[in-house]
């Protein structure tokens, strides 16, 4: 079943991963009426300098870069390798009630790991792909104050709706996001502390 390009997965049905690779890019760049959403967290500190092997940056980053941003009840990355590169497409199977499941798309268009001017970041930027409830970008981040040993998770985006479903139903979209994104950076604070998934 599909809506404009979105797919509604029946339990147990696997998503459809390589039509959604071949898609190109949403059209049209970031506008002034567009949502922006900023979601970061402290998730803990480390000695200053580089991020520490096992400290809470490449703890919480190891998630992000292997797509386990969101906690896996709700948000299910698919991926075309263990970890994110740049050109990568990136699935997003959302869970629903009663085994149901909806899966989009979006491609890895960014990659990063290392300073930037105080602060370390390791994360990546993808772009969402023709279909896909949202037009939009969104970058999942781990940054580390390397004077001060600070690290903070982060979830930045820009969208619009993208189909006449989220057009239609845009107040609850924009309320869904909210909630992943703020189910994204519990799921991340207790990776970067190893404390029990809540």
């Amino acid at each position: 079943m599909h809506d404009g390009g979105v797919d509604w997965l029946l339990p147990g049905q696997r998503p459809p991963f390589a039509k959604w690779q071949a898609r190109p890019l949403s059209p049209g760049g970031r506008t002034a009426a567009d949502l922006v959403l900023r979601f970061e967290r402290e998730v803990g500190v480390e000695a200053p300098g580089p991020p520490a092997a096992d400290g809470p940056h490449r703890r919480a980053a190891e998630k992000v870069l292997r797509y386990e941003v969101f906690p896996p009840w709700l948000i299910e990355g698919v991926l075309e390798r263990p970890v994110v590169e740049v050109g990568d497409t990136v699935g997003i199977r959302m869970r629903l009630p009663l085994g149901m499941a909806l899966f989009f798309a979006a491609r890895v268009t960014e990659r990063f790991d290392g300073p930037e001017g105080h602060v370390w970041r390791t994360g990546f930027t993808y772009r969402t792909l023709v279909g896909h409830p949202e037009h939009g970008e969104e970058t999942f981040a781990v940054e580390k104050d390397v004077a001060t040993g600070r690290v903070t998770v982060a979830l930045r985006s820009w969208s619009r709706p993208g189909t006449w479903l989220t057009r239609l139903g845009r107040p609850a979209m924009r309320r869904l996001q909210r909630f992943a994104n703020e189910a994204a950076l519990g799921h991340l604070s207790a990776a970067a502390t190893r404390a029990p998934p809540t």
